[in-house]
């Protein structure tokens, strides 16, 4: 278990993120010892976004030296405290994991020498914030045209299944561009909301079903209640198999999730931090993170990736280059949706 800082604690955290290093680790001048924090979404250990933010600090420190603050939250009103108290202590930049964008304005303006990086933001006109949208939809459209593709392999059935937490935003795009991508390589998706990111029981059910209807493959975007779907596909033979989300998930079943879609915040971040570090600087406003920028994508398996054909996975470039190119145009809403099946 990682040691952590939470809530309130940050108040009196006195940590200091400075280091003796001058080079990065690809041999490029570090301009100064900074100082930078991570206000997570939540608590460490979730194997999703709060985990995949760690690593990428995890990441900018093997490359830079230069160590981060990084704490946990568990009320909302937690991420404005940390973020003033960060601030109040001299840090030169605060990632903000969650979406905060309604609390970060105040403060920026307060503290403009701290720079506010904000994951999921929407504030594009405050000149120390910049905020990164991920585009989950073209990592969610690879990964439904996988699931049909490798269904097709493993049993001769191109119908595949994806299993949701809740039915919020960010779900329900991933949900439609999968299922565009499933419907786009002649096959179907069965989509069931669990109701629930906690519900491991439920998700099991749903997951069973799904594989006993044919499908042998079965996306989980469910929070905790994924580990339902990958302990169903681990009762079953070995031609079925499930898909991960977050940075990948493959160590909660290495020998069932095969591939996953995948939003690369912790590559995402680690990047835009070491290129901070580089340069002293970085530009306010918004940034998109999608499969152009290399913020979402799709990731195989490294314990069973093998089993993945060849051509498949050369498929799944060529669609990749068409969404980049703009010959496909992802659908993220049910009107879009049905346009595009038409």
């Amino acid at each position: 278990m990682r040691k952590c800082v939470s809530g309130l604690l940050a108040a009196t955290l006195v940590a200091v993120s400075v280091c003796g290093c001058s080079e990065a680790a690809d041999g490029s001048e570090v301009k100064k010892d900074y100082k930078i924090a991570l206000v997570a979404a939540g608590v460490f250990g979730d194997q999703g976004m709060n985990d995949a933010l760690l690593h990428g600090m995890e990441l900018f420190t093997e490359q830079t030296g230069i160590k981060v603050t990084s704490v946990e939250i568990k009320e909302f009103s937690d991420h404005a405290i940390n973020a003033q108290n960060f601030a109040q202590q001299g840090y030169d930049l605060v990632l903000m994991g969650g979406p905060v964008s309604e609390i970060i304005p105040e403060i920026a303006t307060e503290y403009p020498d701290t720079h506010f990086l904000l994951n999921k933001g929407t504030i594009g006109d405050v000149p120390n914030v910049t905020s990164v949208q991920f585009d989950e939809a073209g990592g969610g459209f690879l990964a439904g045209a996988f699931a049909v593709l490798m269904s097709e392999q493993l049993n001769g059935s191109k119908t595949v299944g994806w299993v949701g937490g809740e039915r919020i935003p960010d779900l329900e795009k991933a949900r439609y561009a999968f299922s565009a991508a499933a419907r786009y390589m002649g096959g179907d998706c069965n989509v069931v909301y669990v109701g629930s990111f906690s519900d491991i029981a439920k998700g099991k059910e749903i997951a069973l079903s799904m594989y006993n209807s044919g499908s042998s493959i079965v996306q989980a975007y469910a929070g905790g209640a994924s580990n339902g779907v990958y302990q169903a596909a681990q009762s079953l033979g070995e031609e079925y198999y499930a898909m991960g989300c977050a940075t990948g998930q493959f160590d909660l079943a290495p020998d069932k999730i095969i591939a996953s879609s995948v939003v690369k915040y912790d590559d995402f971040f680690s990047s835009m931090l070491s290129d901070y570090a580089k340069t002293g600087s970085m530009e306010s406003g918004i940034v998109r993170a999608d499969l152009t920028s290399g913020g979402t994508g799709i990731r195989f398996s490294p314990e069973i990736g093998d089993k993945v054909p060849e051509d498949i996975k050369k498929q799944i470039e060529e669609l990749e280059a068409k969404i980049v190119s703009g010959e496909i145009k992802v659908p993220t809403t049910e009107e879009e949706y049905n346009i595009f099946i038409k």
